[in-house]
């Protein structure tokens, strides 16, 4: 699809004609309902005939809207008289001598008529099209602003209308705000299974044909570039527009969509999906929009399969996060990235074309601010700029300070746990040089469960391989992701996985238990959307290329199909005695002043059932008591913090 071409030098002597012919036909409208002038109708005449004359041929914008839209020439007036009334002062002070002070408030089809100066049956006719359905109100070109009906309804301009008549190719600010025109890389890189949704996506666009073409696939894929790609493209970010602007900043997508003849589209519509069951108002909103453009308009998604209640026919085409090669290629065209070791960073981030070269940028940015060489931590940190706006919430960024030396754990759970580690770490010799990757079924992500009692360590060994592999850790807040209702949580997790793998940030769900609990048999609808929802789970734990850690300490309570798809599964065991004293020497080894005669193995015979997190506690307590007198901490404070710790975790304490 051509777009409309850019501001030329007649464009806006055009439009000041067009004005001009509209305020000649006031004049003479006004000067014919009054007392006749000698000489003053026939002077309007001759200068009416001379702008005529120069208007025989429209411009190109005007010819554009009149084969776009399929307006006659009564149409194209009544616009042009819309316009003048809008945006021209002198023509409404001739307005409101013929209407009243109505006038102010737009152009009617009574008004018009009487410029224009309409016989009966052309002026009934015009009367009669000037609906809802009329392509200048159905298009946004013109706007209804009040609840009347036929002739005398006013209509306003929007002065995005305005200004593309007048030759201005400005994009709509409230579509810009939200997009705006999607620019696509001089020499695009796209692998196979890419190049083939490309061509499908080409086929659907080029056929004209009035469909909503869904585009679904990873966060940061290149879906709008692939669009974009056919032809140009206007889109506005759903995630970027306020709930109670949505209906106007989809007309206002439409408008410009026809003014500049570009495609129309819409990307994260996911985030449309409001909590409640069935499509939501945001939702219907949308699929009203979809109904009304001219041609086909694109949708974009994370959520495959998403329902859009429209009328028009959906066709959805899958389109995959580049292979490793591709986004290899498409790093190195950074040359301070490209002398990078490149292989982990196209391993580690899926993203498209636009993601990278926005990651790319902002490493540089980084790398300049330090007046340094840009290195592979100015790239992870430009990667994960967009990951906590896209979680929205969902997810917090959790910081670990502890070190590996702060951490005791039994020899065999800690052998597990470098395994884990070194699992991710090799990914990329594993997977991709050795080919493992063909003999696994779908995603390359490493999913493990750590199971075992509250405080022994399970999220702060979460924290240490994140930092290790240099990820971010991201903990789900499951109070904002379970909701009552349908389809809900699984939207919200589709958000989390989505962001997760783009940005390759480590998820962390804590009491895991709760969300993939064992699916049960179906004795009522709730069983069957809880089931529906560990379903939706495992199939996107599986799927997911990055890496989750599911903590619980209810074993028993976990979906033995989740085990399937498991990666590792490491219990860790409350400490046993030495485990326990070197638990409390390390969590004493501080600059605080220490009583020499603290005995930490008796601290471990008193306090058997402590975990790390409860000596961590007591540890701390005994601190604060000592400071509070104004002593070193001694054995007399650990004892007494350790009892009250103790009474905490609801222990018996003997005599």
């Amino acid at each position: 699809m051509a777009a409309v071409s850019t501001r030329s030098p007649g464009d806006r002597a055009w439009y000041e004609a067009r004005l001009e012919r509209v305020r000649l036909r006031a004049m003479l409208a006004i000067e014919l309902g009054g007392a006749p002038r000698d000489g003053v109708r026939a002077a309007l005449e001759r200068e009416l005939a001379a702008v005529d004359a120069a208007l025989a041929v429209p411009s190109r914008r005007e010819q554009h809207l009149r084969t776009a839209l399929g307006l006659g020439d009564d149409d194209v007036d009544l616009l042009w008289t819309a316009v003048a009334v809008a945006h021209d002062p002198r023509v409404l002070a001739h307005a409101q001598v013929l209407a009243g002070t109505e006038a102010r408030r737009g152009a009617s089809v009574a008004l018009h008529a009487q410029i224009a100066g309409l016989d009966g049956a052309r002026a009934r006719s015009l009367a009669l099209a000037a609906g809802p359905s009329h392509p200048l109100l159905r298009h946004h070109l013109l706007i209804a602003v009040d609840d009347g009906e036929g002739v005398a309804r006013r209509l306003a301009v929007p002065h995005r209308v305005a200004a593309f008549l007048a030759g201005d190719d400005a994009v709509d600010a409230e579509v810009a705000d939200a997009g705006g025109r999607v620019a696509v890389p001089p020499e695009p890189l796209w692998d196979p299974p890419q190049q083939r949704a490309l061509e499908r996506i080409g086929q659907v666009l080029a056929s004209r044909e009035p469909v909503v073409l869904v585009v679904e696939g990873p966060v940061g894929a290149g879906r709008r570039t692939a669009i974009a790609a056919q032809g140009p493209t206007t889109c506005v970010d759903a995630r970027r527009v306020p709930p109670a602007a949505l209906e106007r900043v989809l007309a206002a997508l439409h408008r410009e969509s026809v003014l500049s003849a570009t495609t129309p589209v819409v990307a994260d519509i996911d985030d449309l999906v409001d909590a409640e069951p069935g499509a939501g108002p945001r939702l219907r909103l949308l699929a009203m929009a979809l109904d009304r453009a001219p041609g086909p308009v694109a949708v974009i998604s994370s959520v495959p399969g998403l329902e859009i209640p429209t009328q028009r026919r959906i066709l959805r085409v899958p389109f995959p996060a580049p292979d490793t090669a591709t986004r290899r290629a498409l790093w190195a065209r950074t040359p301070e990235v490209a002398a990078l070791e490149l292989d982990g960073i196209a391993l580690r981030y899926r993203l498209g074309a636009g993601g990278i070269a926005r990651a790319a940028a902002s490493a540089r940015n980084l790398a300049e601010a330090r007046g340094d060489a840009l290195t592979v931590h100015d790239v992870v940190a430009g990667v994960r700029n967009d990951i906590a706006d896209r979680l929205g919430g969902l997810a917090q960024r959790v910081d670990t300070h502890q070190s590996w030396d702060d951490l005791v754990l039994g020899a065999d759970t800690l052998d597990q746990v470098r395994a884990l580690s070194a699992r991710v770490r090799l990914a990329h010799q594993v997977l991709e040089r050795w080919g493992f990757a063909a003999k696994l079924a779908r995603g390359i992500g490493v999913a493990s469960l750590f199971t075992g009692p509250p405080g022994t360590g399970k999220t702060m060994v979460a924290g240490l391989i994140a930092r290790e592999l240099d990820l971010e850790l991201y903990q789900v807040d499951l109070s904002k992701v379970v909701s009552k209702w349908v389809g809900e949580t699984e939207k919200q997790l589709a958000r989390i996985f989505a962001a997760a793998e783009a940005g390759h940030a480590l998820l962390l769900f804590d009491e895991a238990d709760s969300l993939f609990a064992k699916r049960t048999e179906v004795k009522a609808a709730i069983d069957r959307y809880a089931n529906l929802e560990v379903n939706y789970l495992l199939q996107r734990i599986e799927a997911f290329g990055g890496i989750t850690i599911l903590t619980t300490n209810m074993d028993a309570s976990i979906d033995p199909a989740l085990r399937r798809r498991l990666a590792s599964h490491i219990t860790f065991w409350p400490p046993d005695d030495k485990e326990r004293q070197l638990l409390w020497r390390r969590m004493l080894a501080t600059d605080a002043p220490i009583d020499g005669a603290v005995d930490v193995e008796a601290l471990s015979l008193a306090f058997p059932d402590m975990t790390g997190a409860n000596i961590r506690n007591a540890a701390i307590a005994a601190a604060f008591l000592a400071a509070s007198e104004g002593s070193p901490i001694t054995q007399s404070h650990l004892e007494r913090a350790g009892r009250g710790e103790y009474r905490a975790m609801g222990r018996v304490l003997g005599s």
